[in-house]
């Protein structure tokens, strides 16, 4: 499951190129000093990744107390479907007036807190710019959380969200070494296959709920792999 959060944060990070890029450009860097200027930059994506985890520490706190544990490959098969549910509603452009109310007002909070630090350039600032960044309203985070929530513990969850996070670093790591290395029209080009991406993550998060005696792929008893009991 972990390398498969760290295939839907890697694949997934070309959305993040388009979203979160800007932001990432707009990072304060010591061009000068090549040195700090990598440790501006592990504090930012270490920031950003601290986030991700925090969010899976919190729903993985909310999914054992609603005993996500004990019906985890049901639940596994019902965060699948919705995932494939989003995955097909984004794929086919379909809205829903007044969700997107509550995310702007939280936008425009995090915007406000992130235009004060974008003006430092301290690892402190980098790390805070990282980590408030996490936080944005975004679609393919939201995915990941479900997934995260289908682990059944709060470990799980936050290690879970951790890979995710992981596996968003390689292509925004490129972004902002090389700029806008990618030509707008390319990036929407490749936006368009991430609804397959979480449509294929829903499928193999059906078939780990089914449990059809599969290898890694689909155990036949997920809670045997993540509650063993001891050896009396």
């Amino acid at each position: 499951m972990l390398v498969l959060a760290f295939t839907l944060g890697l694949f997934g990070s070309l959305h993040c190129v388009g979203m979160c890029g800007p932001i990432a450009l707009l990072i304060p860097l010591q061009r000068q000093r090549k040195g700090f200027r990598s440790l501006q930059l592990g504090a930012y994506f270490i920031g950003k990744t601290l986030a991700y985890a925090l969010m899976g520490l919190l729903f993985g706190l909310v999914g054992e107390g609603i005993f996500i544990a004990e019906y985890q490959q049901e639940f596994s098969i019902f965060a699948g479907l919705l995932m494939i549910f989003m995955g097909l509603f984004s794929l086919l452009h379909l809205r829903v007036k007044g969700l997107g109310n509550p995310l702007l007002k939280g936008f425009s909070l995090l915007k406000n807190a992130l235009g004060k630090q974008l003006s430092k350039k301290t690892l402190t600032s980098s790390l805070s710019i990282g980590f408030l960044n996490g936080f944005l309203p975004c679609g393919l985070v939201y995915t990941a959380l479900f997934g995260a929530l289908a682990m059944g513990n709060w470990w799980g969850s936050m290690i879970y969200m951790t890979a995710f996070g992981v596996g968003t670093i390689p292509l925004m790591l490129l972004l902002i070494l090389l700029g806008d290395f990618l030509p707008l029209a390319l990036r929407r080009r490749l936006n368009q296959w991430l609804p397959l991406v979480v449509i294929l993550v829903g499928i193999l998060f059906i078939l780990r709920g089914l449990g059809l005696g599969i290898p890694y792929l689909s155990p036949a008893d997920t809670h045997l792999i993540l509650h063993p009991k001891a050896d009396c």
